[in-house]
């Protein structure tokens, strides 16, 4: 058979193959919008801030989410015990459930509670030799706000005020709360101690990340002292509108500070807010206008359906259909419940895959969203919107590109 021969024949099994091949496939549709991703900001609410002072807003693990006022290094009043129970916690650990080492009181220490006790601060009355375990010094601490306490528990760990502030610092630096300063003493009578409200936020999420602080605070009262027997919360907001801790703060320099802990449901998942008010014109005006700004957080977290369609059918991408010179669109096929903090970027993530089967119930993608601030993901499938009619053989076969999977 001569050359000429052997290509004619060449070229007709090819085709033969070709038309076999082709009229037994399905040719790829590929999306018009493959992947990509958009985001969008979730409109704030209204948030109630004080007319005063300085206040911030965090959520446990995501840091500060909002803030108002010049947040400027100011007075701490007692909220300073918080960065003493934690140094305290840090150089002597507990668990639940462990009381600690016996600390015993001694002549100084007495002298410490007659010093508070002249003055216009806080205390908790103690005797020479009445022993307190280091857990129920944090309760008295934390509870009745016992000035005197703070410097006695800050002394048996550290040595000394001086060693305290030391160790203080450092733990304040190696947490980057630059604009938190240690004074004279551990209890934040001293107008020495500093903070902002940013910077409380950050500290009294530290202490809601510590099991044994968080429990402490959360309760209206505590037994078992030798003498004084029952201490009681000076919260007063404690149990209201969620809110589970943490420690007010009242003194001349500072005025009214407060530093709250509120727990909600959010996406099914629980979420602590924290809020820190400072310079307010006392404590009881601190707390009314924490619980208002406490309620106001509590109620920005926004259904996402106000930046996203999440509603199920909602459409999410496109598929050219060239043999119909039509486009089909591609759908969600469940609605997504979700919730992200106003003022938050919401992000939306699609997946698109080419197909060759045109069964519209399909799954030929998904859709993921993702709250930062909440670290929360949610996701659903995507479908056709309809089914897509075959094409003709002829059709099939004056576009071989159509095979290819781009």
């Amino acid at each position: 058979m001569s050359k000429k021969y052997w290509l004619l024949f060449l070229v007709v099994v090819l085709a033969i193959i070709y038309v076999s091949w082709g009229l037994n496939s399905k040719p790829i549709i590929v999306p018009l919008n493959k992947n990509y991703t958009v985001s969008n900001k979730v409109l704030m609410t209204n948030i109630k801030w004080p007319t005063y002072g300085q206040a911030a807003i965090g959520i446990n693990n995501s840091g500060v989410v909002a803030t108002h006022g010049i947040n400027i290094p100011m007075p701490t009043a007692s909220t300073a015990k918080l960065i003493t129970a934690l140094c305290v916690l840090k150089k002597y650990p507990l668990t639940i459930g462990q009381t600690g080492p016996i600390i015993t009181i001694t002549p100084s220490d007495v002298a410490i509670y007659n010093k508070y006790q002249a003055g216009d601060g806080s205390d908790m009355f103690v005797f020479n030799g009445e022993k307190l375990t280091e857990y129920q010094m944090l309760e008295a601490m934390l509870l009745p706000s016992a000035d005197n306490i703070a410097d006695s528990l800050a002394i048996w760990a550290f040595g000394s005020l001086s060693n305290y502030k030391l160790y203080a610092s450092q733990l304040l630096k190696d947490h980057k709360l630059y604009d938190t300063h240690i004074g004279i003493d551990a209890s934040g009578y001293s107008p020495t101690t500093t903070s902002t409200a940013y910077d409380l936020v950050k500290i009294g999420e530290m202490v809601m990340n510590n099991q044994v602080l968080s429990s402490i605070a959360a309760k209206p009262t505590a037994s078992g002292f030798p003498v004084v027997g029952t201490i009681k919360n000076v919260n007063f907001l404690l149990g209201q509108n969620n809110i589970v801790g943490i420690k007010t703060g009242n003194t001349n320099q500072a005025g009214g500070v407060f530093v709250s802990a509120s727990k909600i449901l959010v996406n099914n998942n629980p979420v602590t807010i924290i809020t820190a008010l400072m310079q307010a014109p006392n404590l009881f005006d601190a707390m009314i206008a924490s619980k208002v700004l406490v309620i106001s957080a509590q109620s920005n977290f926004i259904n996402a359906d106000s930046v996203f369609n999440l509603n199920k059918g909602a459409v999410v991408g496109e598929y050219n259909v060239p043999w119909q010179n039509k486009i089909i669109t591609a759908i969600t096929t469940q609605t997504v419940n979700m919730k992200a903090w106003g003022g938050s970027s919401l992000t939306k993530s699609i997946d698109l895959n080419p197909i060759n089967s045109y069964n519209s119930t399909q799954m030929i993608g998904n859709v993921n969203y993702y709250n930062k601030v909440l670290n929360y993901k949610a996701s659903t499938g995507v479908e056709l919107s309809q089914m897509i009619n075959p094409p003709s053989k002829l059709w099939i076969l004056t576009h071989p590109s159509s095979f290819i999977h781009f």
